[in-house]
């Protein structure tokens, strides 16, 4: 009987063990939070963490993070600088590495500029002051022609793009998953910020003939603000905007260049070929007059559109974006959410300044002047 109960005791026990085994819930791994795939029989795969994990080895040899769910939001696959995302430090420096070099290759590329276009004007003659000036200033305005026609194509470009998307895309570059779009806004901030760069080095070395104090501070305000862009991938539509209101600038390089050439004897005879082609029937210095007087016209009306209702229209975009409630510029630092906003608006203010001055020029008595001599005429 004692043998018996025994044997029963134990095929008892041996089928609550078996029973637990069946029952027993998958263990925890305590690093991902996760099932672990040996005790999920249900699961064939790693965790999704570690699958993320592989992923980003794979795609660009840094981990990345799961994108949170509602907004698309995840760490970029390459962020521009150290500064944005916690990496080692060697990855940390070969990036601040990268970024240097990008820079110096962006300034060296508009400075072969400028100078190429100096060598090609050096035979010019130089004997008065304007001929001089003309000379020295030249390039520079030559090499801004170059710039302001791939910004404002970019800038339309961005603006079209991310007018039409969510708030999150418009507040932070690498919320949008079009991983081309992203190199193209990347690409044309570098650029932006390459070109303030040297135009800032040319204007000190110029000074006063490119520009005064509110130039200077216009470099200044505008090299921070695309670095902080560049770097962060802050508010890519509000740059967007910025890079269309180099549309202004081909007008206002024209208007310099046919000042300058109405002054000077041995261009007047381009001015002339230029008002022959259009239809002019003035020549000399009547025709240069009224061809300044038609392209200062021109300016002030793409200044106006661009940098007044485009870069306002941009403002307003923005307000929207820090105050939505959603926090959609969370992953911006707080410090550089204040400058760029700060930078914004001062630039704003800076071009109702402007425009009220090109205004001023446009209607001045002196042009009234240049109208009724060559009605006379």
């Amino acid at each position: 009987r004692a043998s018996t109960h025994s044997l029963y005791k134990r095929a008892s026990t041996h089928s609550l063990y078996k029973r637990r085994a069946h029952t027993r819930t998958p263990t925890r791994n305590p690093f991902t939070s996760a099932q672990h795939p040996r005790c999920d029989p249900r699961r064939g795969k790693l965790p999704r963490r570690i699958e993320d994990f592989s992923s980003g080895l794979k795609s660009c040899g840094t981990p990345s993070e799961p994108k949170s769910e509602g907004r698309g939001r995840g760490r970029p696959p390459l962020l521009r600088g150290a500064l944005a995302a916690p990496l080692p430090v060697s990855a940390a420096h070969a990036l601040k590495i990268a970024l240097g070099l990008k820079v110096v290759a962006g300034w060296l590329f508009w400075e072969a500029q400028f100078q190429i276009a100096r060598w090609i004007l050096s035979g010019l003659p130089c004997k008065t002051d304007k001929e001089r000036a003309f000379k020295k200033c030249a390039p520079s305005y030559i090499v801004s022609y170059v710039h302001a026609f791939f910004l404002a194509w970019a800038g339309w470009r961005i603006v079209f793009t991310l007018e039409p998307a969510e708030r999150a895309e418009q507040a932070w570059l690498y919320a949008n998953p079009d991983t081309h779009f992203v190199g193209f806004v990347e690409m044309t901030t570098l650029v932006f910020f390459t070109y303030v760069l040297y135009d800032s080095f040319h204007l000190v070395l110029e000074y006063p003939d490119l520009g005064g104090i509110d130039m200077a501070v216009h470099h200044v305000g505008f090299l921070v603000a695309s670095f902080g862009a560049y770097v962060y991938g802050a508010y890519p539509l509000m740059l967007g905007w910025l890079c269309t209101c180099e549309t202004s600038t081909p007008f206002l390089s024209t208007r310099w260049f046919v000042r300058q050439m109405k002054e000077m004897e041995y261009t007047q005879p381009l001015l002339d070929k230029l008002a022959q082609a259009l239809g002019m029937k003035s020549r000399g210095l009547v025709a240069a007059n009224r061809i300044e007087y038609y392209v200062s016209i021109l300016f002030l009306i793409a200044f106006v559109i661009v940098r007044n209702l485009g870069y306002g229209w941009s403002l307003v975009g923005l307000y929207m974006v820090e105050f939505s409630g959603q926090r959609l510029d969370s992953s911006i630092p707080l410090v550089v959410r204040y400058l760029l906003s700060g930078l914004a608006c001062a630039g704003f203010g800076l071009n109702l300044i402007w425009v009220h001055k090109i205004i001023g020029m446009a209607t001045s008595e002196k042009k009234r002047k240049w109208l009724r001599k060559d009605a006379e005429q």
